[in-house]
């Protein structure tokens, strides 16, 4: 993928679901931050975002502040434009949602119809919470058939924790196990998308398509908050067109 590749998810929904996910040097620039966050500076990050909705967004996004929790908002029924959660669902045409990422995962559940859309931040602390769980349930009443679609995030070979964190989970769910590979330090890679395509099975998703990108490995272009401390965050959007 080059620096000003645009990012195009191959998966089964209806081309009314559009996505678009930011760089590092997205629209030219050297530092595309889409982040308040973390004394980021904040002309250059409104700057950022108003370049995105007057030259490739319908609407102004709507943003969450992520907290690493297993909440999510409807906005099909309310509709403030700013809410502690970790993600959000919308059936509404041109109504954009948005995730901020660094290595945590950018999960776009669709309906293959192209009826309805919810946009998830799920790093580890979301996957031991089953955020995914929760927005299977919330999309239930909608009736119709889901696909989903795992943007840029890190990867196994550079995600390592501990034996602790490895026996949490697998006292959640033992079908975790698989997950997680030893390492010779005897810490352990963890398959953030491996389990998080698990709890997607669970709630009967099978098609599951992902970018293959690392933004660890792929740091030139992507913010990694694990591989050099990035405090700026790139964005994945998502719209009904």
């Amino acid at each position: 993928m080059g620096k000003n590749e645009l990012i195009k998810p191959e998966w089964g929904v209806s081309d009314r679901v559009k996505i678009l996910v930011t760089t590092r040097n997205f629209f030219s620039q050297d530092d595309f931050n889409i982040s308040f966050s973390n004394n980021n500076n904040y002309k250059n990050t409104r700057d950022n975002i108003t370049n995105l909705k007057n030259n490739f967004l319908p609407s102004y996004p709507c943003f969450i502040k992520q907290v690493h929790g297993r909440k999510i908002v409807n906005l099909d029924t309310r509709k403030i434009h700013s809410y502690v959660a970790d993600g959000i669902i919308t059936s509404q045409k041109n109504q954009v949602i948005s995730i901020q990422t660094a290595d945590c995962m950018p999960i776009i559940i669709s309906s293959d119809c192209g009826s309805v859309i919810c946009a998830l931040h799920v790093g580890r602390k979301g996957l031991e919470y089953n955020i995914i769980d929760n927005a299977c349930n919330m999309l239930q009443k909608y009736n119709y058939n889901l696909e989903a679609w795992v943007g840029p995030s890190i990867s196994k070979k550079n995600y390592v924790v501990s034996s602790d964190i490895r026996n949490s989970f697998i006292n959640i769910d033992d079908g975790y196990e698989e997950y997680f590979l030893k390492n010779e330090n005897n810490l352990f890679h963890m398959d953030l998308i491996g389990i998080a395509s698990h709890q997607l099975r669970n709630n009967d998703i099978n098609n599951i398509s992902c970018s293959n990108i690392c933004t660890a490995e792929r740091n030139d272009i992507f913010y990694s908050h694990r591989f050099s401390r990035d405090k700026e965050r790139f964005g994945t959007f998502v719209w009904l067109d």
